[in-house]
């Protein structure tokens, strides 16, 4: 089994930090956009992307300190795709689908952990 940064191993019992009854991706990306995009990830010339660390939105919880990329694919002014990545190098990616009868819904397309190695010695290389 991967171990998890800093911790020598999977929580026991393992808690998914993006359990859908603790993580709501439609309350992130609601705060990303009240932030407004600065970076642009696909080289087209129009910012539509939002990158912030989760402190500035004040989740913590299980999962700590992380990253939040949320981004607008088609530039309608609300993020569309959004991934996490918490401090321990867990992570998750949802993307918001439209149905056919124009609701809308967060689909999750991957979680995982980057595995990283953390002793970072000579022997790590």
């Amino acid at each position: 089994m991967a171990e998890f940064a800093g911790s020598g191993g999977a929580p026991q019992p393992f808690t998914d930090p993006f359990d859908p009854s603790g993580f709501d991706p439609s309350e992130v990306a609601a705060w990303a956009d009240t932030l407004g995009p600065t970076t642009d990830l696909d080289g087209d010339g129009a910012a539509e992307t939002v990158v912030a660390d989760t402190e500035r939105w004040g989740v913590g919880g299980d999962w700590g300190d992380g990253l939040v990329v949320a981004t607008d694919t088609d530039l309608d002014g609300s993020s569309d795709r959004l991934s996490v990545i918490a401090d321990d190098g867990r992570y998750g990616v949802w993307e918001y689908c439209r149905e056919l009868d124009g609701s809308g819904r967060w689909s999750r397309l991957d979680t995982g952990s980057l595995e990283y190695d953390v002793h970072h010695g000579e022997e790590s290389k």
